[in-house]
């Protein structure tokens, strides 16, 4: 078997696809550094399944694609494809040749292919396991390959010799059966907690199953007892409604005789309220003349005020602009005399600058005579440094013939230096390892205290179910609860609808027009029902409204014409107020100034509808809201024209003209706003319980969920017991692996300390012979010195003239910046003599505008002294009207106070017979509400017994027996209470409990087989063992045979030996390698100079070979450290195993390109492009490459 040809397209610097074909014997690869000769090997060793990017200098796999040039765009593929000859069979298929192909695209997905048919990565792991071209095997090797061979970690010795050994395939597969295992313990263990789980469910079952028989008894008494007192109380409230509907109708017909008396009174008070309605808008039209004048006189004084400030304004601007104008005329005076005196300056400054030009000339003829001297010397100089240099050449020669007798010192260092880095690093390895080993004792202490923790919260998840069934239980009776109260508070609500929707206690038109003519759909409805009021300001807005709150309200006046026509004809009277009328403004409001006790508007408390806004405005104008009686009278006293009323929370009120009433009399309150609060306030709290009960559904739901969930994190929680109980196994394996690592580590330091004093006995031979060295150079250092003191001298005199150079320099740099800036002081003059300019044009401006600003003041002054003359005139003509309006006002207020006592006379007969008539109503609205409560709690009973108990009250009749209501609900609250303490109780119990042992009994069938199939695996893994074992020893003593052969190949009289580290187990022991070249004492290879190295690591690989040849191998310039003898050594043992190996080596030396059948060049014509240059050597090349 051998390679045949390798094909590479995109891999890399390789852009073009280029075909390499391999022949017998020995094939070179050589080109200059950085051409792409190494990417030929990582492209073998590519296509060979290797998986670490690292391998391919890269820090990720997609890396590998060909990235672009700045004339090639990248490539979205690469892809390498390995022809292998199989024609002895060694590889395990019928083909006599075979095609490896890997492809690899930038998306990060890849192929592989057997002679081009698609397959997986695993199915050529194992074509090639055991033959020399597994991943990492021996076939390929760079020069730090062989430096890891050589040196302490065994583990890459190890990886070579096993797969000589041909146990690869053994280790693969004992680490599966060992995870197989593993898998069948952690089963086991999963099996046994499940059981334990199972167990614990079986017995909880088993108890559950007496609980549930207890609860089926209860149940059946609970509702055998239920339907008996619904029956009771069925048929109790019917009896009781009887004499309820005979009381209602009596009052029914007393209201309406009451109601003939109080219509007659309101007639009379209609026509009182008329005239004194026209009394009251005359004395507001009088009240408004006055405001009206009074703002006037106002408006005039304001006017008056800001003519004398704007007067006053003007003069002010008179005295500023003089001000100002005196001082611009002397800036420009201070101006023109620094212009003056700046023409003065300038021509002194010019015969400055002529003087400083004569001395700059001088200067400069100087300056260049010290330029001469200064090169003189400095020739000089140099020649004499010429000299000096030439010694030190000469010394030069010395120093290296004092480095080569260093150089064997240097090495013995590099090699003890080496020996103390092993030391150290192998001291950092046994730390570490026994940290390791603290670290994994921490995490097994960790894991058992994770598991003890595990164990605790299932069986508190298993506890939480339990109190979430009880819960469950609570959260039903809160839900029927919920829905009891709502239905009652229901039955309430269409009670007191109904109500209001009949229009009882309203005034008897207020139920003709509404309910029984066709002008219902002129009005908006009743005042009360449209005003909403806190309970606080409730009696306030009672009295503040009166009869209005009763009144109906009208679209129009055209509605408000028609109804009063319609009762006229059909008998009864009313109020009504007209939306159309209420647009206009009521007049200007009142904004009294703060007082203790005042709380303010009246109409700032009542939250009426939105169209009816601007009429509840009006009725409210100038109305206030105060603490007493007491405040009332002072605030009315306070702005006696303002025509203000103010009212308390009792009711207590003084109306327009400071007449003060209250007190108090049974059945003051009318009830519209209480009725329509409470209303408002079922509303809410129906509501409430509603979204209660409809809360409580979802709760019940969720509450089931959590049980369910529950029910799964308990198998959940076993599941992750059996987790850790795996980990806790792991981490032990860990533990003792660590600690096994750590004596190793404490062996090897042992022996490397004996090394290192070995090596310090020879450092200092050479230290002697070094410091003879060292004296002959000092001697000629000292000659040195002597030329370098000469030359010393010559410098002070260069150090002389170039510091005269120095200063002429500096005396020419001073003259020249004294001429510039003397040039700078001219300019800027020029420069202030310009602004000067600028700043007397800008004042001379300045003074025309103060001018103007002057004139224009003095004609505003003139104008508005005639204007303030002439306000004065009008203001006392205003003054004159008010009085006039005043003394009218007070004449129609008397007028007024008369018609307001016959009307108030009026309205105290009819509120006594309105307060009549509102008892009675209010007696009806009672007995209305029971008789509805009544019929409501019936029909509960009827459609609660139906829908739980399902039966029909009706039907069944009365008990026969006696039935003791109280006893009987105490029996039934015994029960409920006997069923929450037994809480959620699941009927199917029994067939639960079934299900349960039966899953029980599978599983303990399922642990006997899992115990039965661990003690199978444990018997595989010792056969494996034993096997591996056998076939590891056999090997390795067959290679350590031929390694003492081939070491004395490459190095004749030396000799060399493999060990295997002593009282370990053969499959895991350190691999120890020691050599002896010819003159030397055996010892460790880290002791041997780097070409040794090399040399020994060949020397390995050739003996392997002997023992189990491989069909190619791959040398990466690791023939680099090797010097000419070494090399001949190499190139004529690679001859001779050419005879059977094929081997591709990657060379920058002369001798072997020399010694190679076929040699493949690799260039880079174009920058980060390669391309290959393939040559057959003929004999007489090869000859004279030789000589």
């Amino acid at each position: 078997m051998r390679l045949t040809q390798l094909e590479i397209f995109g891999f890399k610097s390789f852009a073009q696809k280029i075909v390499i074909p391999f022949d017998p014997g020995i094939t070179s690869i050589v080109g200059p550094n950085g051409c792409g000769k190494s990417n030929v090997v990582e492209a073998i060793r590519w296509v060979l399944g290797e998986q670490r990017a690292g391998t391919f200098r890269s820090s990720r796999m997609e890396d590998v694609i060909f990235a672009g040039t700045r004339q090639r765009k990248a490539l979205g593929m690469s892809e390498v494809s390995l022809i292998i000859e199989n024609h002895e069979n060694v590889l395990p298929v019928e083909f006599n040749e075979v095609m490896l192909t890997r492809r690899l695209f930038r998306s990060g997905e890849s192929d592989y292919l057997l002679n081009k048919i698609p397959c997986r990565l695993l199915d050529i792991s194992n074509l090639l396991m055991d033959t020399g071209l597994g991943q990492g095997a021996y076939s390929v090797m760079e020069q730090g390959m062989v430096d890891e061979i050589i040196s302490q970690k065994t583990e890459n010795r190890r990886r070579i010799l096993e797969e000589a050994a041909g146990i690869t395939k053994y280790k693969t597969r004992r680490r599966s059966t060992w995870n197989r295992l593993e898998a069948t313990q952690a089963d086991l263990t999963r099996i046994e907690d499940i059981i334990a789980e199972v167990k614990r469910q079986v017995d909880y079952l088993g108890r559950q199953v007496g609980r549930a028989r207890r609860y089926q008894e209860l149940k059946q008494e609970l509702d055998q007892l239920d339907v008996l007192l619904g029956r009771h109380r069925f048929f109790t409230f019917n009896a009781q409604l009887n004499p309820l509907q005979s009381e209602f109708e009596e009052l029914g017909k007393v209201a309406e005789e009451g109601y003939t008396r109080f219509t007659s009174r309101e007639a009379e008070l209609e026509k009182a309220r008329l005239v004194l309605t026209d009394a009251e808008r005359a004395m507001q039209e009088a009240g408004i003349q006055l405001n009206r004048q009074i703002e006037t006189i106002h408006e005039k004084e304001r006017t008056l005020i800001a003519i004398r400030e704007r007067r006053e304004a003007a003069e002010q601007i008179l005295e500023r602009a003089a001000r100002e104008r005196a001082d611009y005329i002397a800036q420009r005076e201070t101006s023109q005399q620094q212009r003056r005196e700046n023409v003065h300056r300038v021509e002194a400054i010019r015969v400055e600058l002529a003087t400083t030009e004569d001395n700059l000339q001088t200067r400069e003829r100087l300056a260049a005579q010290a330029e001469e001297e200064y090169a003189g010397h400095r020739s000089e100089l140099d020649q004499r440094q010429r000299v000096r240099m030439e010694h030190l050449r000469q010394q030069g020669e010395i120093s290296r013939m004092l480095e080569r007798q260093q150089a064997e010192r240097e090495a013995l260092d590099e090699r003890t230096a080496s020996m103390r880095e092993e030391e150290e690093s192998t001291n950092v390895e046994r730390n570490e390892a026994q940290r390791a080993a603290t670290t994994a004792e921490a995490a097994l202490t960790a894991t058992r205290q994770s598991l003890a923790t595990l164990q605790q919260q299932h069986a508190e998840t298993s506890a939480t179910r339990d109190e979430t069934e009880r819960e469950m239980q609570r959260v039903t009776e809160q839900r029927d609860a919920a829905r009891r109260a709502a239905e009652t508070n229901q039955a309430r609500l269409q009670v007191l609808e109904k109500v209001r929707s009949g229009y009882e206690g309203y005034q008897s038109g207020v139920r003709t027009l509404m309910l029984e003519s066709p002008h219902a759909a002129l009005f908006r409805g009743v005042l009360g029902d449209m005003v909403d009021v806190d309970a606080e300001f409730a009696r306030a807005v009672e009295v503040a409204l009166g009869e209005s709150l009763q009144a109906l309200v009208a679209h129009s006046d055209q509605g408000v014409l028609e109804a009063i026509a319609h009762l006229k004809e059909h008998s009864g009277r009313v109020g009504i107020l007209s939306l159309e009328g209420a647009l206009g403004t009521p007049g200007p409001a009142l904004a009294p100034e703060p007082m203790s006790g005042l709380r303010g508007a009246l109409r700032s408390y009542v939250r009426p509808e939105a169209d009816i806004a601007p009429l509840v405005d009006r009725l409210l104008h100038n109305t206030f809201f105060v603490d007493d009686l007491q405040t009332a009278l002072v605030l009315s006293r306070r702005y006696p024209n303002a025509y203000l009323r103010c009212v308390t929370p009792d009711g207590d009120a003084v109306d327009l003209f400071g007449q003060a009433s209250g007190g108090k009399s049974e059945g003051e309150d009318s009830g519209l706003l209480g009725r329509r609060r409470e209303i408002s306030t079922l509303r809410s709290v129906i509501a409430h319980q509603t979204a209660r009960h409809a809360a409580l559904v979802p709760r019940l739901d969720a509450l089931a969920q959590r049980v369910r969930t529950l029910g799964q994190r308990l198998s959940s929680t076993a599941s992750e017991l059996e987790t850790w109980r795996g980990n806790e196994r792991e981490q032990v394996h860990q533990h003792q692996n660590a600690r096994n690592d750590a004596d190793r580590h404490t062996a090897r330091l042992t022996q490397l300390q004996g090394e290192n004093a070995r090596f310090a006995a020879r450092r200092e031979t050479l230290d002697q012979n070094i410091t003879e060295q060292e004296a002959r150079l000092q001697h000629n250092e000292s000659e040195s010195e002597r030329l370098n003191e000469e030359s010393g001298k010559l410098e002070e005199q260069l150090k002389s003239s170039e510091a005269q150079r120095q200063e002429r320099r500096e005396e020419l740099g001073t003259l020249r910046v004294e001429r510039a800036r003397i040039a700078e002081t001219v300019q800027s003059l020029e420069r202030d003599a310009e602004r000067l300019e600028n700043i007397e044009a800008n004042l001379h401006r300045n003074i025309e505008r103060l001018n103007e600003e002057s004139a224009e003041a003095t004609r505003h002054l003139e104008e508005r002294g005639a204007r303030i003359v002439e306000i004065e005139a009008e203001l006392q003509e205003l003054h004159e009207a008010r009085d006039t309006l005043a003394a009218e006002q007070d004449q129609r207020r008397e007028h007024w106070s008369e018609a307001n006592s016959k009307n108030r006379e009026l309205q105290d007969n009819i509120s006594q017979l309105q307060r009549q008539l509102n008892d009675q109503r209010e007696r009806r609205t009672k007995l209305e509400v029971q008789i509805s409560e009544l019929k409501l709690q019936t029909q509960h009973i009827r459609e609660r017994l139906q829908e739980e108990q399902h039966c029909d009250v009706e039907t069944m009749g009365a008990p026969d027996e006696e039935v003791d209501d109280e006893s009987t609900q105490q029996r039934l609250d015994q029960l409920r209470q006997s069923l929450h303490r037994l809480g959620s109780v699941h009927l199917g119990v029994l067939e639960e409990y079934e299900e349960q042992k039966e899953r029980y009994d599978f599983l303990c069938q399922q642990r006997d087989d899992l115990v039965i199939a661990a003690e199978d695996l444990k018997k595989t893994l010792n056969l494996i063992d034993r096997t591996a074992r056998k076939m590891f020893s056999e090997t390795f003593a067959q290679i350590r045979e031929k390694f003492q052969e081939t070491y004395a190949r490459f190095f004749p009289g030396g000799e060399a030996d493999l060990k295997l580290e002593e009282n370990v187990d053969p499959l895991e022991a350190g691999i120890e390698i020691t050599a002896r070249p010819r003159g030397k004492r055996l010892q460790s290879i880290t002791l041997l100079s780097g070409g040794e190295k090399a040399l020994t690591a060949i020397s390995l690989l050739f003996a392997i070979y002997l023992v189990k040849p491989s069909p190619f191998c791959i040398l990466d310039e690791v023939d680099a450290p090797l010097d000419d003898t070494n090399i001949s050594r190499f190139v004529r043992v690679l001859k001779e195993f050419a005879q059977t190996t094929q081997f591709i080596v990657v060379t920058h030396n002369k001798i072997t390109m020399a010694a190679a059948d076929t040699l493949h060049g690799v260039t880079m014509p174009e920058e980060g492009v390669s391309q290959l240059v393939s040559v057959r050597v003929e004999e007489d090349i090869l000859g004279e490459a030789a000589g």
